[in-house]
């Protein structure tokens, strides 16, 4: 049950952030061709909707799969050896994800006690930033898993 809700979270996550980006930036085509005026605010949001999906899709795409690899080598080696480097390449992939986490909270309690803001909405940047540790936790949970169904495939996506 936990893992459906977590799957549609995911899922409905990206759904809104991509309706909402596009919505934002067709509303300030309009308004650039039919007012001659610019919606300031909607590139900043934009932007900051963009990074969030990106790491939040990075997740859902290690969960079903769908990241590019390079596995001739791989597919040629001995089942036993398939599998330590598919072991090797999610323990190498979870442990930049973990560092990414880390180092993203310092970054967030220096952006914290700088009070920095963001230029147009003038919101706390810690706020944005926080898509960094979260996208990293999520992904961090998604690749564990697909290196564990690798590891139960013999090393085979």
């Amino acid at each position: 049950m936990f893992w459906k809700v977590f799957d549609a979270l995911e899922d409905w996550f990206l759904v809104v952030t991509l309706g909402a980006m596009m919505i934002l930036n067709f509303a300030n085509v309009v308004s650039r061709y039919l007012l001659s005026t610019s919606i300031a605010f909607t590139e900043e949001l934009t932007t900051n909707l963009f990074v969030w999906s990106c790491f939040i899709g990075a997740a859902a795409a290690a969960k079903r799969g769908a990241h590019l690899g390079f596995s001739l080598v791989v597919d040629s080696m001995p089942g036993l050896a398939r599998r330590w480097v598919a072991a090797l390449v999610t323990m190498l992939t979870l442990g930049m994800f973990g560092i990414m986490f880390v180092l993203s909270l310092d970054m967030i309690e220096t952006q914290i006690m700088l009070k920095q803001e963001t230029p147009a909405l003038g919101m706390p940047e810690w706020i944005v930033s926080l898509a960094i540790p979260v996208g990293a936790a999520f992904c961090f949970i998604r690749f564990a898993q697909a290196g564990w169904l690798a590891w139960k495939k013999g090393g085979r996506q």
